[in-house]
């Protein structure tokens, strides 16, 4: 576990940590190990960012067992039913657009003519779709949820000077962060990207 390092992105008012490591790599059977490097910070509960991940899944999972050994409270923080509903089959239906488009591409063997070139165009735009949409459940919907329940979490705690540990997708720490930063939240927080555990 030498490549773990721990990344200030903050001021000391707020500090925020980010678990990185220099090889990219974690194996599952490593969450221990993990637990093992950090046991020294006092650290007073997690929160999971589940996903599209149900809370019965997540408690199969290694990282729930080792929470549970380790004794650190969790709380977990779902994607609301209308967004799992609503979301997941708005982007199926333009992944499957996109997929059929592409296939259809790469299997063209003139790429020059005028109907190759409508394809591209195609394909270009439900990418962008895709992302967009994408962009708007982590960006808006994800972490407005993630925020509401740290929230909620260090409401019923006593003592500003806590520290917890919080496992969701990196591309929504910096928001998550700015929100509470907003709501003058004074914890340290130690962001560990989820997807190396619970995926």
């Amino acid at each position: 576990m030498n490549s773990i390092m721990f990344e200030t992105l903050v001021d000391n008012n707020f500090s925020v940590y980010m678990m990185q490591e220099k090889d990219d790599k974690f194996k599952e059977d490593n969450i221990e190990n993990l637990f093992n490097t950090i046991k020294d910070i006092p650290i007073n509960f997690a929160t999971i960012d589940l996903g599209y991940m149900n809370l019965r899944e997540f408690t199969e999972t290694a990282l729930s067992k080792v929470l549970k050994k380790f004794e650190i409270p969790y709380f977990t923080v779902e994607l609301p039913h209308y967004v799992k509903g609503h979301f997941s089959s708005q982007i199926s239906e333009i992944q499957n657009k996109y997929d059929e488009l592409k296939s259809t591409y790469d299997s063209l063997q003139n790429k020059n003519v005028p109907s190759a070139q409508e394809l591209c165009y195609l394909i270009d735009y439900y990418s962008n779709e895709l992302k967009g949409l994408r962009n708007y459940i982590n960006q808006q919907v994800r972490t407005n949820a993630i925020t509401k329940r740290i929230l909620e979490v260090l409401k019923d705690r006593k003592g500003k000077d806590l520290t917890f540990v919080h496992f969701g997708e990196e591309n929504t720490f910096v928001e998550i962060m700015k929100q509470l930063k907003e709501k003058n939240v004074k914890s340290n927080i130690l962001f560990i990207q989820s997807s190396r555990f619970i995926n």
